[in-house]
């Protein structure tokens, strides 16, 4: 897979004026993950999980909330949880990968992070005594539970798994890091040195890091498992954003969605997917089938 240096305006962009234009849009999807945080520091009542209801009928399966790199169990899911519940869906958020950050989590290292994951999905498991789950997960979150399935013996426990705007194949943020890596030393400097101190995740979040090649290596999809991905062609984080995309193979059932392809005037980022209504359609729309 080839990653292209980014296209910066003024400078080698092909378009000015395109990349000008979505510079509001990712703004505005910062501003409503800023809010999403406020809400869930104040609405402490949402951020219960539904350890007391028992499942229903309707549906057998918990669902499973995995947020991303830099992300928590409360503000990456202020709009995906409660649409889930008027739905009628069991709701269960962990943080994950804990490193240095007391709010913030997503950082540690990521194969640490889907053992923490599988824990808790058996924690889940146990205490619902259901047979399996449902995962959603954005960014980070939509790939990482790809090691617990393949890796860690996950997939009998999962019966569907979403991503939203999955980081499947690595991240190159737009083609900064490719930029960034051709200054003499920063490699060993930054992704190597003060970045991977502070968030060992990232180096192995980048799309030619020996992690990405094993997770390649275990193979895109879990057998038996119903695989959902859902994309914008406006991330500017996981890029390019077709990269997101599962392979399809015979005896494996997987969908891959781009948001434009439904709503073509939507210019949705990274940073809103999981507050995206289109998007959260389409989740219950996966957990459903």
């Amino acid at each position: 897979m080839i990653f292209p240096q980014p296209k910066i305006p003024g400078f080698n962009t092909d378009d000015v004026t395109t990349d000008l234009t979505e510079a509001p849009h990712r703004a505005a999807g910062l501003g409503q993950t800023a809010f999403a945080a406020v809400v869930a520091t104040v609405d402490v009542e949402a951020g219960q999980d539904d350890w007391e209801l028992p499942l229903t009928e309707e549906h057998p399966r918990p669902v499973v909330l995995v947020h991303g790199t830099f992300g928590n169990r409360g503000y990456t899911w202020t709009e995906a949880a409660p649409l889930l519940r008027r739905s009628g869906y069991r709701v269960f958020r962990l943080d994950y990968g804990r490193h240095l950050h007391p709010v913030l989590f997503g950082l540690g290292d990521i194969k640490d992070s889907a053992r923490q994951l599988g824990e808790f999905v058996d924690e889940v498991l146990r205490r619902t005594r259901a047979r399996q789950v449902d995962l959603v997960g954005f960014s980070q979150g939509g790939m990482m539970p790809r090691y617990y399935l393949n890796a860690l013996g996950g997939a009998p426990k999962v019966h569907s798994f979403v991503g939203i705007a999955p980081s499947n194949h690595g991240i190159t943020a737009e083609g900064l890091m490719n930029l960034a890596r051709q200054i003499p030393g920063a490699l060993e400097l930054v992704e190597q040195g003060a970045v991977g101190t502070v968030v060992p995740a990232w180096p192995q979040l980048q799309h030619d890091h020996p992690f990405q090649r094993e997770l390649a290596d275990l193979g895109e999809t879990a057998q038996g498992v119903r695989h959902t991905v859902i994309a914008t062609r406006y991330d500017d984080v996981v890029t390019p954003y077709t990269s997101c995309a599962l392979a399809e193979s015979e005896g494996r059932r997987v969908t891959n969605v781009v948001l434009q392809d439904l709503d073509p005037d939507d210019h949705t980022a990274h940073a809103a997917m999981p507050y995206n209504p289109t998007v959260l359609k389409v989740v219950l729309e996966a957990l459903a089938g």
